[in-house]
C-alpha cells in the first residue's frame, strides 16, 4: 500500500466518524415523536432529488424507531381537520421555510394556525426571508403555539427560530440517516458539475455553461408531468373533497418513483471521481458515497451556513476557508 493510499483510508475513516455522529444526533427527536400517530406532510412530489434525499432519510428514521406513520400529504393534498387531537404533525424539513417558496410556507402557517391542541415538530431547516415583515407576521403567528418544535440546520436559523418558539434543536439535515450509501460503480469520469439553475443560484442562468442540474436527472416528461398534471389533479380532487380515501396511496405511489430518482443520483455521482457543485444535497450525497467534493455557497449563504455547523472538518470537502469562521 502506497502513502497515498494510506492517507486516502485515513480521510475515508475520519469522514465516517463525522458522519456517524451526524446520524446520532436525530434521537433527541424520538421523545418528541413516540407514543401517538404521524402526519408526515410538506412531502415533496417534485423532481428535485436534495428534497428526494430528505424525504427518504425522514423514512428511514421513522421505520427504523417504529414510529408509526398514519397519514402523507403534500402542500396541496391535505387538510387540516384530518388530523385527531393525539395525532403528531410533521414537516418534512429542507430549505423552503421563509418568503422565497410561498406556497410551502403558507401551507406549514396555516397547518399551523389550524391545529393549535397538536404536537407540531418542523424537521431541520434552513430559514431565510428577505422581507422582515413576513418574518415577523410568521414570527407572530407561530408563537402563539404551544407545543411547536422547530429543529435548524444551522445557527443562523437558530436564532431565528427562537423569535418563533422556546422549543429549538439545532440538527443535521434528515438525509444522513442514509449514511452510508454503498458506492454502486467505480468512476469513470474525473469530474462532475452541478449547479443551481432556480432563483437560489449565484450565477446568472446564462453563466452556468456546460453544467448539470437536477431537473436534468429527472427529465423535461418527468418535470412536465408532475407540475403540470399529477399535482394539479391531486389538487383539484382535494378541493372537491374526493381524496381523503386516496391521499396515502397518491403519497406512496410518489415515494417509490422518488426512490428510482434518488437510485440515479446515486449511479451518477458514483461514475465520477469528484463533485464540484453549489447545491447543499450535492454536498450531502457527496457525503454519503465519501466522493471528494468542492462546494460554493448558494444566493443566501445556506450552504456555508450548514458546511460551518456540521462539515468543516470532513477531509473529503473542499470549500472557502472563510466559511468555517461562520456563526
Amino acid at each position: 500500500m502506497t502513502a497515498f493510499d494510506i492517507q486516502a483510508n485515513q480521510s475515508v475513516s475520519e469522514h465516517g466518524a463525522i458522519m456517524a455522529d451526524l446520524v446520532s444526533r436525530h434521537d433527541v427527536l424520538l421523545p418528541l415523536l413516540k407514543g401517538r400517530p404521524i402526519h408526515y406532510l410538506d412531502i415533496p412530489m417534485y423532481g428535485n432529488v436534495g428534497d428526494l434525499l430528505i424525504m427518504q432519510g425522514t423514512l428511514r428514521f421513522l421505520q427504523k424507531h417504529r414510529l408509526p406513520v398514519s397519514r402523507m400529504g403534500m402542500y396541496f393534498n391535505y387538510s387540516a381537520n384530518w388530523a385527531k387531537p393525539d395525532d403528531i404533525i410533521v414537516f418534512q424539513g429542507g430549505g423552503n421555510f421563509g418568503d422565497i417558496y410561498g406556497p410551502f410556507q403558507r401551507f406549514r402557517e396555516r397547518v399551523i394556525a389550524d391545529l393549535p391542541k397538536n404536537r407540531i415538530v418542523i424537521l431541520p431547516q434552513s430559514m431565510h426571508f428577505s422581507d422582515p415583515a413576513k418574518f415577523n407576521q410568521c414570527c407572530e403567528l407561530l408563537s402563539r403555539h404551544p407545543d411547536l418544535h422547530i429543529c435548524v440546520r444551522d445557527s443562523e436559523s437558530e436564532k431565528m427560530a427562537r423569535r418563533m418558539t422556546p422549543h429549538v434543536y439545532l440538527l443535521p439535515d434528515m438525509a444522513h440517516q442514509l449514511w452510508p450509501i454503498a458506492r454502486p460503480s467505480t468512476p469513470l469520469y474525473p469530474l462532475l458539475q452541478l449547479r443551481r439553475r432556480d432563483n437560489e443560484a449565484c450565477a446568472p442562468t446564462g453563466d452556468v455553461g456546460d453544467t448539470f442540474d437536477w431537473d436534468d436527472l429527472i427529465g423535461k416528461n418527468w418535470t412536465f408531468f408532475l407540475s403540470q398534471i399529477a399535482e394539479r389533479s391531486m389538487y383539484h380532487a382535494h378541493r372537491l373533497g374526493l381524496n381523503k380515501p386516496f391521499a396515502n396511496l397518491e403519497a406512496r405511489l410518489w415515494i417509490a418513483q422518488a426512490e428510482r430518482f434518488v437510485a440515479r443520483a446515486v449511479q451518477l455521482f458514483a461514475q465520477h471521481e469528484r463533485i464540484e457543485s453549489d447545491r447543499l444535497h450535492a454536498h450531502i450525497l457527496s457525503c454519503l458515497l465519501s466522493i471528494p467534493h468542492h462546494i460554493d455557497d448558494n444566493s443566501y449563504g445556506k450552504n456555508s451556513r450548514y458546511i460551518a455547523a456540521w462539515t468543516s472538518t470532513s477531509p473529503l470537502l473542499s470549500f472557502e476557508q472563510s466559511w468555517a469562521s461562520v456563526a
